[in-house]
């Protein structure tokens, strides 16, 4: 049967009405993530208009932190920096933190409607449809296409927006449409590649799901943001092409494979040359300077994230050699023996998944203190390259 557009009819704020030419209805309830009124809409609209279909934007792995109490037992954080997941763990909970700063202005649970959709849709049978595209292939997505300067300055919006700022947050008001397309313009003018991973590609997705796992009548629980483009990719059918185009990792470019190499090879280049030609007293020059500048600096990076002392003797064994070899950083050694000697506890997950952590609390939780090893002992491994690259021009003199 060929797909044909929907009638699409706002029949109360933040609730549509989509009704096809086969008979079904499509109810698209737009929530906040925090707002308690927003779960009170989707439970009263579950109740009342009894679908057989309940869509939530919510991946397989968010939905089973929701609804697993023990859901920290399994997870292996060794395994975690070897595959070198800890950054995008940690930025899903910069987001959820971010949530969680609101939600202790509203006084509501982040993603409560969620878990009122579930619990209603267990208890009155109806067919649960997950159709958000898994959180981890959103941010390495937006990680990989966003650039640095664009990174650098969202996260630091995550991280350091005062909680001041959260006082003067209507929340119902950013649910109204006019203030949903204003965020939305902002956030593509400031941040347009990771505007596009974020919102229009997870508008898209959502809308596939919607297409491909709708009853007779459904009810789809999504964020107010997404409403507007949903609506829209809902206005034809969506190949699975299209779909797959997006829900997949986009491998590294050519020269984002070599430049990672290019750097660690001429070094040794210059430095075989140098001994060639007789400059010794220069090579070990250069020898000395690298090993001292790397491990110092490194280890600066360490003592600045308050490591283990072992984490800072390893930092300066390691980090020339691991600065050499671009498959294995300085970041990642250092991560491994924090954890080997602070191993983190449910407790540290626990808090991660509780109140919105302050920047002062990174320090003081063994999660994020390790992601802080990492990233410090990391930048001053960087840094210490740059420092001893001065000391090759000597070999051309």
């Amino acid at each position: 049967m060929n797909y044909t557009k929907p009638v699409v009819e706002e029949i109360e704020n933040n609730v549509h009405r989509l009704s096809f030419s086969n008979g079904n209805v499509l109810y698209i309830i737009g929530t906040a993530h925090v707002s308690e009124n927003s779960a009170q809409l989707v439970e009263d609209k579950i109740k009342t208009i009894r679908p057989d279909t309940v869509c939530i934007e919510l991946d397989e792995q968010r939905y089973n932190s929701i609804i697993n109490t023990k859901k920290y037992e399994n997870i292996d954080i060794f395994q975690m920096i070897k595959t070198k997941q800890l950054f995008f763990f940690v930025g899903q909970f910069i987001l959820s933190s971010f949530q969680k700063k609101i939600s202790e202005k509203t006084g509501s649970k982040p993603g409560d409607e969620f878990i009122r959709a579930i619990n209603l849709s267990t208890e009155y049978g109806f067919e649960l449809q997950l159709i958000d595209r898994n959180i981890g292939v959103t941010l390495k997505r937006a990680w990989r296409l966003t650039p640095l300067r664009d990174k650098l300055k969202f996260l630091w919006s995550l991280l350091f927006t005062d909680d001041d700022d959260f006082q003067n947050i209507n929340i119902e008001e950013l649910k109204k449409k006019d203030a949903i397309d204003a965020l939305v313009k902002s956030f593509s003018k400031e941040l347009p590649e990771t505007k596009k991973v974020l919102i229009d590609e997870r508008d898209l997705y959502l809308a596939y799901g919607i297409q491909n796992n709708s009853g007779k009548v459904t009810i789809a629980v999504v964020g107010a943001g997404h409403v507007p483009g949903i609506i829209e990719n809902l206005s034809v059918k969506i190949s699975d092409e299209v779909k797959n185009e997006i829900d997949h990792i986009p491998p590294k470019t050519r020269m984002g494979k070599i430049i990672p190499w290019s750097v660690p090879v001429l070094i040794l280049m210059i430095f075989s040359c140098g001994i060639f030609l007789g400059k010794d007293d220069i090579a070990k020059e250069f020898a000395f300077i690298w090993i001292m500048a790397h491990g110092a600096l490194t280890v600066i990076g360490c003592i600045l994230s308050l490591a283990h002392p072992f984490t800072i003797i390893s930092a300066f064994i390691a980090s020339p050699i691991t600065s050499l070899n671009p498959v294995i950083g300085a970041g990642m050694i250092t991560a491994f023996v924090q954890a080997i000697f602070v191993k983190p506890g449910i407790r540290d997950f626990e808090q991660l998944n509780g109140n919105a952590m302050k920047i002062s609390d990174w320090w003081k939780n063994r999660i994020t203190k390790i992601f802080l090893v990492f990233l410090f002992s990391s930048i001053g491994s960087s840094i210490g390259t740059f420092a001893a690259l001065p000391v090759l021009i000597k070999f051309f003199r």
